[in-house]
């Protein structure tokens, strides 16, 4: 039995959460037991205290902070006996306390996001780099040529409902029971998108009176610009002429179920310069777990989402940004049920193919013994 201890610095549920929750359910119990350590109390270690997986809280509220989460880390690995970390992002606080342990030490990169040096010094300190698409790995990578061999691609994977019983959105709604429902799932923030979804529902309520739109997912209250950009959103709707056809849920815990009520998903992703690099989807979750559901997707062709997802077979990929294209390609799917139903049987074949939990956990259990069976070999010689 090998004790692996996760690390999460954050502990609101977004899509990288969500994959680690699924990953601490579905791990080789014989092989592993499991530890989690947040930086803030929260969702996801309530979560992981239900699955009863040992979970501790580190929080950051005062000076020194960050020496005092290192000290704390590596008593904590040595108080149990931890064989390996693996954080749940980069985290240099994390790595600097399992290589003062002298244990091996595993990220996970799930976004494409501006990295700096201690991205790269976190890099340097690890054993392997779990990649959730070849979009990540090419970006951080990009002059880089060297870090290339400390990464490994492992996508990120989703539960597949054998049967499942869609929400009654229209009910909850009070929407009438012929209509069609097209949404947009996920965390709000500016590189989501989701204005330009916005405004592709104005050019499709343009043209047909029966379709709704729905934007699901929330946003921290430590958020401020996430808080601010909700708000702009709101806005724009209203401005829209979208007050009674485009609905904001907030976080829903039935996620798979409400995407199930939908006739199309759209991903409207976009990259956003900022300095030191870019922001965008490094993967695209929401996407796979609409293809579980057999429900068609539109997405933006960037990042991750074009290794998901091939044009006019699984779904359509757009230009980012681009509201046009984006009520082009929903038009399209919604007035074409054979299609439809052909993209939706499609995807569902694909994340079978490629997306299971099963070839996920048993990529990342195989990870994990080839990095214990290294260091056990370096203690012998």
């Amino acid at each position: 039995m090998k004790n692996i201890l996760y690390i999460s610095p954050f502990t609101y549920i977004g899509g990288g959460e969500i994959s680690l929750l699924i990953l601490l359910k579905n791990l080789d119990h014989q092989m592993v037991r499991p530890f989690l350590i947040c930086y803030a109390e929260g969702p996801l270690v309530q979560k992981a205290k239900k699955l009863g997986i040992k979970s501790a809280v580190l929080k950051r509220n005062y000076l020194f902070s960050s020496i005092f989460i290192v000290l704390k880390i590596f008593s904590y690995i040595k108080k149990n006996s931890i064989h390996l970390v693996h954080v749940n992002c980069f985290d240099i606080r994390a790595g600097i306390a399992a290589r003062l342990a002298r244990v091996p030490l595993i990220g996970h990169l799930r976004v494409i996001i501006p990295f700096t040096w201690r991205d790269r010094l976190f890099v340097r300190l690890s054993q392997k780099v779990i990649a959730v698409s070849n979009a990540v790995i090419d970006t951080f990578c990009r002059g880089r040529p060297s870090y290339r061999d400390k990464f490994e691609m492992i996508p990120n994977a989703v539960e597949i409902p054998n049967s499942l019983t869609p929400v009654p959105l229209r009910k909850e709604y009070d929407i009438p029971e012929d209509t069609k429902l097209v949404g947009s799932v996920g965390r709000i923030d500016p590189w989501k998108g989701y204005e330009y979804f916005s405004r592709a529902a104005a050019l499709i309520k343009k043209q047909r009176s029966d379709v709704f739109f729905f934007i699901i997912g929330d946003v921290s209250q430590r958020d401020r610009e996430g808080r601010a950009y909700l708000d702009i959103l709101k806005k724009q709707a209203a401005e829209l002429d979208l007050k009674d056809r485009l609905f904001f849920t907030g976080f829903r815990e039935d996620i798979l179920k409400v995407i199930k009520t939908l006739d199309i998903l759209v991903v409207p992703s976009i990259v956003i310069k900022k300095y030191g690099g870019e922001v965008t989807e490094g993967f695209g979750r929401v996407a796979i777990e609409a293809m579980a559901v057999e429900v068609p997707v539109v997405a933006s062709k960037i990042g991750g989402l074009t290794e998901i997802i091939e044009n006019n077979v699984f779904g359509m990929l757009v230009p980012p940004g681009n509201p046009n294209a984006i009520a082009e390609a929903v038009l399209s799917i919604l007035t074409d049920k054979i299609k439809a139903k052909a993209m939706g049987k499609a995807g569902r074949k694909r994340v079978e193919e490629s997306f299971t939990i099963q070839q996920h956990a048993d990529k990342i259990k195989k990870l994990y013994l080839e990095i214990l069976k290294e260091r056990y070999e370096q203690k012998c010689r």
